[in-house]
């Protein structure tokens, strides 16, 4: 079984427009999977089907065998999403009530929350800013917030719609190098962009949407060929028959 089941599923909205269209995937356990596609093809769509923030018009949504429109609150402790505005996921005056307003509502003991808060912020490297406003970080801190936000909680699956929106060269090498560490730390990871260049480096498998529907699946060397048949940019190296270097080298 794999840790992610997709069976058919289709979502129209209210207005009638038609977002995802039969999309069928499997996702195994640990693999750094990144899904791209122009603006409207159905990507951050798809992902909030993961955790119960959108429901199917039709077709299965399963995380670890569990349904999601059946329990999503079951769901929501295998996936946690990391939104692309940071700001919207700030709940706390300061960092370190941030983190805990999860664990909080778990009825865990205090001692037990300070000690997964600390964990968490330490895997971000914010334990410094662990008394400061959230609202006075920088964009690229406050990504690694919401990180924290959802890495307190220990799913198995960490969503990324967009991560690397709005940020400078040095945010973004933060942001992606705690998805890095996730990655190696065990945890699935799905990285939705439309900007292949700053992650395709890490990632196993390439997922290409455009029209509601999945038009290529594979290893990215292998698929990235067709991106701009579905107006996507090919990163520069492979424009140029180099091999695609991280940029945290």
């Amino acid at each position: 079984m794999s840790l992610i089941e997709i069976d058919h599923l289709s979502h129209r909205f209210a207005n009638g427009h038609l977002a995802l269209d039969r999309v069928t995937l499997r996702v195994e356990e640990g693999c750094f999977a990144v899904i791209v596609g122009p603006n409207g093809s159905g990507k951050t769509t798809l992902l909030r089907h993961l955790n119960g923030l959108l429901f199917p018009s039709s077709g299965e949504v399963r995380v670890a065998g569990i349904s999601v429109p059946d329990n999503p609150d079951q769901a929501r402790q295998v996936v946690g999403m990391v939104f692309q505005n940071a700001d919207g996921q700030i709940v706390g005056e300061t960092v370190i009530d941030d983190v805990a307003f999860g664990p909080e509502n778990l009825g865990l003991s205090r001692m037990e929350i300070n000690r997964m808060v600390r964990q968490a912020l330490e895997e971000v490297d914010l334990v410094e800013l662990a008394d400061q406003s959230p609202y006075a970080l920088s964009g690229g801190e406050k990504r690694r917030l919401a990180i924290a936000g959802v890495m307190v909680m220990k799913p198995r699956v960490v969503v990324f719609d967009e991560p690397f929106s709005n940020l400078d060269y040095p945010g973004i090498r933060q942001v992606l190098a705690q998805i890095v560490r996730l990655h190696r730390n065990g945890h699935t990871i799905l990285v939705t962009t439309h900007d292949l260049e700053k992650v395709i480096a890490h990632a196993d498998r390439l997922i290409m949407m455009a029209g509601g529907q999945v038009v290529r699946d594979g290893v990215p060397h292998e698929v990235v060929g067709d991106s701009e048949l579905f107006g996507i940019r090919k990163p520069c190296a492979f424009r140029m028959g180099l091999e695609v270097e991280s940029w945290l080298t």
